[in-house]
């Protein structure tokens, strides 16, 4: 019936206009009083007069960068509604010099969760996004005492197995989600 051409210029059309409707709101005239009086009762009265705006009409048009520098604090959600298990904290700690073991522990993780749905063909949450201390443990115990190359060929090997998994996993979910 519409194609997306008409629709894309009906939205641009609609926020341009909602946002040149809200400069006018905000640029037009004040109420006057017409009484003489000191400047606090002045500020009174128009206080009296004009309406505070909600923290959804200060909020509209606000944008300022928020500060990235900040943890978020929220969980991390998928678009499946999934929340994801933060990795662990050593493994986000590392200098870039020790990245491939961040990396392998990811790694081991996927490895494990793709196996896992491929082993009881069923993508609930619980198995896609599996604590993160099964993987821990695995790379504590394989990577104990290794350099960064030996991490680096562990990496590989599976990141294999990885890729192995990982079609077959996600075709799974995608089937059970009706995709």
């Amino acid at each position: 019936m519409f194609d997306r051409k008409i629709i894309v210029i009906a939205i641009s059309s609609l926020a341009v206009g909602v946002a040149i409707g809200g400069t006018l709101l905000g640029n037009g005239s004040q109420a006057q009083t017409s009484f003489n009086t000191q400047p606090g009762t002045m500020r009174m009265a128009q206080s009296q007069v004009e309406p505070q705006p909600s923290r959804a009409e200060r909020d509209f048009m606000d944008f300022t960068m928020p500060d990235l520098s900040k943890p978020k604090e929220e969980q991390d959600v998928t678009r499946h509604g999934c929340v994801k298990p933060d990795q662990p904290q050593w493994a986000n700690d590392l200098p870039r010099s020790e990245a491939q073991k961040s990396l392998l522990l990811t790694a081991l993780y996927d490895a494990a969760r793709y196996q896992a749905i491929i082993e009881n063909n069923s993508c609930p949450c619980e198995t896609e996004y599996p604590s993160w201390d099964e993987a821990d443990a695995q790379y504590q115990q394989i990577a104990q005492g290794k350099d960064n190359a030996e991490i680096v060929k562990l990496k590989r090997q599976v990141m294999r197995q990885v890729m192995d998994f990982q079609f077959e996993a996600l075709t799974i979910c995608s089937q059970l989600r009706g995709h």
